[in-house]
């Protein structure tokens, strides 16, 4: 009876954040028959204040900062059909979402040294968004 018990322990709490890491990959070589989705980055707005790429059921959203800033700089409110994102008391985004995402997954973070805010959305119904805002 001895060693019984769970094997490989400690590692079940490990899938958290994985899928995030791979949402900033670059363009690369599809191949195959059917046509390439489009998943390159694009410009959100004129001025270049955010950026937004998608990938299957998820699109992460960047805000460049500089200077850099700290997490109680920022305010974002996820709804099914919107969203708001304030940095430093400024709206930066306000409005209704291209479709509807699942609020209980979507997130945001900053990246190392506060230079970026990322947020994550996680779409209710796989497949293109034409962009991002209605």
């Amino acid at each position: 009876m001895l060693g019984g018990g769970k094997g490989g322990g400690g590692m079940g709490g490990m899938g958290g954040m994985g899928g995030m890491g791979g949402m900033m990959g670059g363009k690369g070589g599809g191949g195959g028959g059917a046509p390439e989705k489009d998943d390159s980055e694009k410009a959100g707005d004129a001025s270049g204040n955010w950026h937004w790429q998608q990938k299957g059921e998820e699109i992460q959203i960047r805000f460049p900062q500089d200077p850099a800033i700290t997490k109680k700089d920022i305010s974002v409110k996820f709804k099914r059909t919107s969203l708001t994102v304030s940095i430093k008391g400024e709206t930066v985004m306000d409005g209704l979402l291209e479709s509807t995402v699942e609020v209980d997954e979507c997130t945001w973070c900053l990246a190392p040294g506060g230079v970026e805010l990322q947020v994550m959305l996680t779409k209710q119904k796989e497949g293109e968004w034409g962009s991002l805002m209605a």
